[in-house]
């Protein structure tokens, strides 16, 4: 990936992912400027993109809203039928802007699953998936 302007020094990185079911591609990386806030990604189920450090470790969590639809709206020709949502293979793209602390090394989508409704240890508890990971450009 061409990125002439580099990620060094950057607040944050924009990033664009295409997908075709569980297969991810990182398309795009742009430094931007601005400063991404507390996420709110923790402990909720769905997507999220991780940045972490060279030796694999968590730094910061933001959501991937709108990623990985397994479902559409599809309007009716005759305008007095409901619109009815129906499964599609989840195909697409998201965009989504990450911090980018000079620690960042990489940047991970992770699916995180629901937890469990019985009791279990948080370690047996997090269930989360790495779909893809990739090395952030400097």
């Amino acid at each position: 990936m061409s990125n002439p302007q580099g990620v060094a020094g950057s607040a944050a990185v924009r990033l664009v992912f295409e997908y075709e079911g569980d297969d991810v591609r990182l398309v795009l990386q742009q430094p931007v400027d601005t400063v991404v806030r507390g996420s709110g990604a923790e402990g909720r189920a769905g997507y999220v993109v991780e940045t972490r450090d060279d030796q694999g470790r968590s730094l910061e969590r933001v959501p991937a809203r709108g990623a990985f639809r397994e479902s559409a709206e599809v309007f009716p020709e005759d305008h007095a039928e409901p619109v009815v949502r129906v499964d599609v293979e989840a195909r697409g793209a998201f965009t989504v802007i990450v911090p980018a602390p000079a620690e960042a090394a990489e940047v991970a989508v992770v699916r995180v699953a629901p937890p469990g409704r019985e009791a279990a240890p948080p370690a047996v508890a997090a269930r989360d998936v790495d779909l893809a990971t990739f090395r952030l450009e400097r």
